[in-house]
């Protein structure tokens, strides 16, 4: 049988193909792309705002769950960039500021995420969803935290972004900036509401995390506002995780707020006999042990557990002696 000449074209003639229709499909959307903004520009200027808004939502938005066949929308460039004047005439001619793109990501996780707060601040006026997720679970809450943006975090949850993740599943905004040991995003979440003691499976607590992570003021802070010293994971303690990374400092502050040294693992082990063998922590574990604890600091952990967590803000206000109120609060 004959074979046609098709069949004897090289390889690369036969790939050539490929990227001709790939670019072909790529100028064919930049053309829509293009015409879709001059429509909406038309009757911006015609003074037919609804109009434009439906054209934005219809070709741009994907707020009903549906998926997008534009990636980025112009917003997620503006917002990226933190070019607010451009933000703010996209929105002017009516684009929408809850376009997703395919992994809904909006235009306020970009803005969040580059900590551009005026371009956050914009697309919150505007109505932008403060509590939008992505296909991860990802909150622009979750990005302020992972930049370390303290004045888009405070935004957010004065517009009433959730200060903690639904489900256990999702991205923690507080574990994620105590990993990053971003301090005052923690105490921002603090004080509107995040749980101290928030446990995700894979993470353990925010206690926990501020171990791994060597993240000594992240620590100091959690435990002042009250978090469980032993609740770490299930497979072990804060002060397992303190003793692994050989970080003396952080193991000294959990047992001042009463860790028990005696704790064991999932193996069975305790915390000297998984510091790293030869290191400060071993040799200062050691040490605490065979020392005996004093009085005054059993009567400190004790007051401290009679309060509750819930109540230990109360005690600057106990009528007691300034200095012991400070000893109370570990100062």
């Amino acid at each position: 049988m004959r074979e046609t000449t098709e069949d004897y074209r090289p390889f690369a003639a036969q790939l050539s193909n490929v990227y001709l229709t790939i670019l072909a499909l790529f100028c064919f959307k930049l053309f829509v792309r293009i015409t879709l903004n001059l429509l909406t520009h038309f009757y911006i200027i015609k003074g037919n705002r609804k109009e434009a808004a439906r054209i934005s939502a219809e070709f741009y938005d994907n707020g009903q769950g549906h998926g997008s066949w534009a990636d980025r929308s112009p917003l997620h460039d503006a917002a990226s960039q933190g070019r607010l004047l451009a933000l703010k005439t996209l929105i002017a001619q009516g684009h929408s500021v809850n376009v997703l793109t395919i992994d809904h990501i909006s235009p306020l996780h970009e803005a969040c995420v580059r900590s551009h707060f005026a371009c956050a601040r914009a697309l919150i006026d505007a109505g932008a969803n403060v509590n939008v997720t992505t296909i991860d679970g990802v909150t622009p809450l979750f990005h302020a935290c992972s930049a370390g943006s303290l004045a888009c975090l405070e935004l957010l949850l004065q517009s009433d972004a959730r200060p903690q993740a639904l489900a256990i599943f999702q991205p923690s905004p507080i574990h994620e900036a105590v990993s990053r040991g971003h301090s005052k995003c923690v105490e921002a979440l603090l004080a509107w509401g995040a749980d101290v003691d928030y446990e995700i499976p894979h993470m353990g607590t925010p206690l926990y995390s501020a171990c791994r992570c060597k993240e000594f003021i992240c620590a100091r802070m959690l435990l002042d506002e009250g978090a469980n010293v032993q609740r770490g994971t299930h497979i072990e303690t804060p002060l397992h995780a303190a003793a692994q990374k050989d970080c003396v400092s952080i193991v000294k502050l959990l047992l001042e707020f009463g860790a028990d040294i005696n704790a064991r693992n999932l193996e069975y082990k305790r915390p000297v006999e998984v510091a790293p063998p030869g290191s400060l922590t071993e040799g200062f574990l050691l040490i605490y042990e065979a020392t005996p604890r004093s009085l005054r600091h059993l009567c400190r952990q004790q007051i401290r557990e009679s309060m509750g967590r819930s109540r230990l803000h109360l005690l600057p206000h106990l009528p007691l002696p300034k200095a012991m109120k400070n000893f109370l609060q570990y100062r």
